[in-house]
């Protein structure tokens, strides 16, 4: 139980840091998809 409340308490200590990151990632596999798909159909 003590590791749930230390994940918890680390994510509510970091949660804007932590979404910023998970946003970046999201913009960068939204990128690689692009351009596998846009090379896919040349």
């Amino acid at each position: 139980m003590a590791q749930v409340y230390a994940a918890l308490t680390y994510y509510h200590t970091n949660k804007e840091t932590i979404e910023s990151e998970i946003a970046d990632e999201a913009a960068e596999a939204d990128r690689l998809e692009s351009l596998h798909y846009s090379s896919s159909y040349e």
